[in-house]
């Protein structure tokens, strides 16, 4: 696997729509996310089977670094025998810097623990924060 000279291409679909409940994401001692898986499971023991073999096949995984077309943000995703198995969490201003945080996700997936429980999380739409917090007291 050659991190310095990744493929790079331009960021195609997101796959928006996918039906599904469970999905992975792996994080850090301080919770910050590392990466995520790239689709949703019908269940947690779908979703732990893609967990194993993202783990099995790092030996293998070929990364790719991607620059999306609109803004020029960088991003990468892994693939094992050509399938998704992971994606980044959030886009990069720099290459270097996607370059850098795929680095980070490959060591702590070889190296990270699978929590036996699972954590509900969920989106936060519309989220507005009280006056006093947003600065706006009067």
């Amino acid at each position: 696997m050659d991190l310095e000279r990744p493929q790079v291409r331009h960021a195609g679909e997101t796959g928006a729509g996918r039906a599904g409940t469970v999905s992975w994401r792996l994080v850090g001692a301080n919770n910050h996310e590392l990466g995520r898986g790239p689709e949703l499971h019908r269940d947690h023991t779908a979703c732990s089977a893609a967990v194993g073999r993202l783990r099995a096949g790092l030996d293998r995984a070929v990364p790719h670094v991607l620059m999306a077309s609109a803004d020029g943000a960088w991003t990468w995703e892994l693939a094992v025998d050509d399938r998704r198995v992971a994606v980044a969490s959030r886009a990069f201003r720099r290459q270097r810097e996607c370059r850098d945080s795929l680095r980070l996700f490959l060591a702590a997936a070889a190296e990270g623990q699978v929590a036996a429980d699972v954590t509900h999380t969920r989106r936060l739409r519309d989220l507005r924060l009280p006056d006093a917090v947003q600065g706006n007291a009067s």
